[in-house]
C-alpha cells in the first residue's frame, strides 16, 4: 500500500513521466488517494481555464480515496509534535498524509519538500518519486 500526496497526483494528471513510472515499477501495490490531496488536485483542476474535474476523478479512478477522521487530526497533530519546532514546517495537509500513512502503516509517496525532508523521514515512511 501506498500514500500518494497532492505533488504525486498533481504531477500525475499534468503527464509528468516519473508518476507514471513509478506507478508501473509498484503495479502491484493498492493506492490511497488522503481525501486533502484530492481535493487540491481536483482544485487545480476545477481552477484551470480548460479544467475538466470529471476527467480528473476518472484519471484517478484507480485509487482509493481515504478521509481524514477526528483519530487522523490527532496522529497529524503527535508527528508534528516529534518533528518539534525546526524545520520543515508541515501545513495541515502534508500532516494529515503523514498520519494516513502512520494510520495504514504504508509510505508516504511524494515529492514535496517538506515531506521529504530528512527530518520528516524521522518521523515518516516517505518515498520520492
Amino acid at each position: 500500500m501506498k500514500i500518494l500526496d497532492a505533488t504525486f497526483l498533481i504531477d500525475y494528471l499534468d503527464g509528468v513521466e516519473s508518476t507514471r513510472e513509478y506507478l508501473l515499477e509498484h503495479d502491484r501495490e493498492v493506492y490511497v488517494l488522503p481525501v486533502p490531496a484530492y481535493t487540491e488536485a481536483l482544485l487545480g483542476e476545477g481552477n484551470g481555464p480548460e479544467g475538466n474535474i470529471e476527467g480528473a476523478r476518472e484519471d484517478l479512478s484507480w485509487g482509493e480515496v481515504y478521509a481524514v477522521d477526528e483519530q487522523t487530526a490527532v496522529t497529524a497533530a503527535e508527528i508534528a509534535d516529534e518533528m518539534g519546532p525546526q524545520d520543515p514546517f508541515l501545513s495541515e495537509m502534508d500532516a494529515l498524509i503523514a498520519a494516513i500513512g502512520r494510520e495504514l502503516d504504508a509510505s508516504v509517496v511524494s515529492a514535496d519538500r517538506h515531506l521529504t525532508h530528512e527530518e520528516t523521514k524521522k518521523v515518516v515512511d516517505v518515498e520520492e518519486y
